[in-house]
Parts: structure tokens; C-alpha cells; sequence
């Protein structure tokens, strides 16, 4: 009733982002909660707290202003941390490419090449949210691509604007403000990539395209914008967590990001008070930071 009252009420045109597949996005989320809270249900001592409760609690929890930092362990903004904690993916990797081999009847040289795009897939950063432009107008011109992998990744916020966003709906509305204004000034949204305070980053011109955000070295580095203004705060922890560990993990075991880079705040690149004073002092602590010479 709710779904069809939200249709009749409020209706959309979807398109799709990326060929047809039959195994979609509402497909693996669903997957991966089933398989999150069919174990907890199974391994936990709920008492009296109806299925009903639980699922509401996992769907419905709102972050306020620490974002995940300060929300319950099991929540659907954190399927993907829950779920990564829950499975092994070496192990996950070799049921499916065995599932797909008996109910496809693959060869041998098919099974070869379902293991390396297996393996290719494994390696994409899950966190990332692209095709959000929804009412921004298409990069101008063609762009031009990176040679892989960058020796230097940059750390920004955004300063305007100036709060945190802790929802998927916020970060989104966010970033689709942000290539709006971004567009008129260097034909699209200048950062490769955008973090919000929800668990997820966002693609701004995503692994292949030189951005626009550090004189100088764009066609040689990866650019990653905190949402807010880190002037005299810093970002949620989770959200430079995702940053310092899991995105630079990624980026290098995917040969995207040199295992060698540097790391920079944007205002050793150009006159600017980017990153903040507060993220700028924090990231110095960070593997890889460098003094720029």
C-alpha cells in the first residue's frame, strides 16, 4: 500500500545507469540484508523484540549529526561494513563463479574469463555512488583521462556547503548542487571524488577523467572532497576512515593509485584555506602525507 500510495503521489521516470542486468542493485541490497539479519536473528537473543521491531530499527534509523559515527551496529546504512564482517570474499568469489559455471554450462576458456571480470568486480570500490546527476546538465567537450596509477591524492571539503550531510537523500541532493554550480566554472564537478557523512562516496568525474581540483597536478592525482567546512571541526570518523583506509586500499590493490603516493591538502597546491585548518592538521597524521617540497 505504502509503495503504490508513494507511486500514485509522487511519480518518477527511472532510467537505467549502466546496461541491463539482471542482477541489480535492489537485488544484491536485498541479498546482502537477508543475509545480515538472517544471522542475526539466528546467533542473537532478541527476548520479546518482534521481527517487526527489528526491521524497522534496520530501515528506518535517521543519523543525526555524527552521522554513522554515533548510530546502532545494525542499520541499513551499514550493510556494507556488516555484511564485509559476515563473509568471506575469496570464499563468496569462488561459490559464485561454481554456481555460474553448472547452471551455464561454461568451458573451461568461459570459466577463465568469468574468474578475471570476477576479480576485476571484486576490486571496485562497493562505497561509490555513480550516475547521480540527476538534473545537471552533461560534461562540456570530451574529457581527457588519467594515466593510471596517479602518484598523489589531494583532500578537500567543500566549505560551501557547510554542513555535513549524514542521508543517501542529502549527500545526493548535495552533489547534484555541487555539479550544477561546478558545471558553469570547469564544465563539470571538479573532484574525482565526493565523501559524504552516510558511509558512502560519491563519483564526481570517477577513476579515469583528469579533474579539476589542484593547479597543476590534475592530470596527476586523485582528488577526494570531505562535504562540509572542516575549518574548525573535523569529519565524522567514519567518513575519514572510509578515506584513509578502505578507498586508498582499494584504489591501489585495483592499480588505480600508485602504492607509493603522496598525500596532500589541497592548499599546498594552491592559495587556499582547503581542506580547513582542522582536516588540514588531522590528515597530517595520515599515511603518506608529505610536505610538499
Amino acid at each position: 500500500v505504502m509503495h503504490t500510495t508513494l507511486c500514485i503521489t509522487s511519480p518518477k521516470v527511472y532510467t537505467l545507469s549502466d546496461l541491463p542486468s539482471l542482477a541489480t542493485d535492489a537485488l544484491i541490497i536485498d541479498g546482502m540484508d537477508g543475509f545480515i539479519l538472517g544471522s542475526e536473528v539466528s546467533t542473537s537473543n532478541h527476548g520479546e523484540r518482534s521481527l517487526s521491531d527489528l526491521l524497522k530499527s534496520y530501515y528506518s534509523h535517521q543519523p543525526d549529526a555524527a552521522g554513522l559515527d554515533a548510530a546502532p551496529r545494525l542499520i541499513s546504512q551499514k550493510r556494507r561494513m556488516n555484511f564485509k564482517k559476515l563473509v568471506s570474499f575469496s570464499l563468496l568469489k569462488s561459490q559464485m563463479v561454481q554456481a555460474l559455471t553448472v547452471r551455464r554450462n561454461l568451458n573451461e576458456s568461459e570459466r577463465k574469463r568469468l574468474h578475471d571480470v570476477m576479480n576485476q568486480g571484486f576490486e571496485q570500490f562497493v562505497h561509490v555512488y555513480a550516475g547521480l546527476n540527476g538534473g545537471a546538465a552533461a560534461y562540456i567537450g570530451s574529457p581527457s583521462y588519467l594515466s593510471l596509477p596517479v602518484p598523489y591524492l589531494f583532500i578537500h571539503h567543500t566549505y560551501q556547503p557547510s554542513r555535513p550531510c549524514t542521508t543517501f537523500d542529502q549527500c545526493a541532493r548535495e552533489m547534484r548542487s555541487m555539479q550544477r554550480y561546478h558545471h558553469i566554472k570547469s564544465f563539470d564537478l571538479r573532484f574525482i571524488f565526493v565523501t559524504g557523512s552516510d558511509g558512502n562516496l560519491y563519483e564526481g568525474r570517477g577513476w579515469n577523467w583528469v579533474g579539476a581540483h589542484a593547479y597543476g597536478y590534475n592530470s596527476i592525482s586523485y582528488g577526494v572532497c570531505f562535504i562540509g567546512d572542516y575549518t574548525s571541526t573535523l569529519p565524522v570518523k567514519s567518513a575519514m576512515d572510509m578515506v584513509r583506509y578502505d578507498f586508498t586500499s582499494c584504489a591501489i590493490n585495483a592499480g588505480r593509485l600508485s602504492s607509493y603516493y603522496n598525500l596532500y591538502g589541497h592548499r599546498q597546491a594552491d592559495a587556499t584555506e582547503c581542506p580547513g585548518n582542522t582536516l588540514y592538521h588531522e590528515i597530517q597524521k595520515w599515511e603518506h602525507w608529505e610536505v610538499k617540497r
